[in-house]
């Protein structure tokens, strides 16, 4: 199994795991969007190195090793923001059911 398919798996199970406790346990929206914020940052740097706004560099004879390395990093980051969306489903499919429990108990 190559590293980065073992990065973006334990990735994408401590994006779900983190998010889903955020979702459950979090009161404010604010606070529920933490795990998000905190990818949007890395994000927004990666995107800014992509278009070379670090400069531009080689290594040896590989040319656009910035593009290279932002271009895997957010491939990785973004298949581990999956988690993130599927944490989220989670919690809406539940918070639904919840609300759907609660409106039928009134109902009686």
């Amino acid at each position: 199994m190559s590293l980065t398919v073992m990065l973006t798996s334990a990735l994408f199970v401590i994006y779900l795991s983190v998010q889903l406790l955020f979702c459950f346990k979090a009161k404010k929206p604010a606070v529920k969007l933490a795990p998000v914020y905190l990818t949007a940052i890395p994000v927004v740097l990666l995107v800014l190195m992509f278009f070379g706004a670090f400069g531009q560099w080689s290594a040896g004879g590989i040319e656009n090793v910035p593009e290279f390395a932002a271009g895997l990093l957010l491939i990785i980051l973004g298949l581990g923001f999956i988690g993130d969306i599927i944490a989220w489903v989670i919690w809406f499919v539940c918070a639904k059911l919840k609300n759907k429990g609660a409106k039928a108990s009134l109902g009686k």
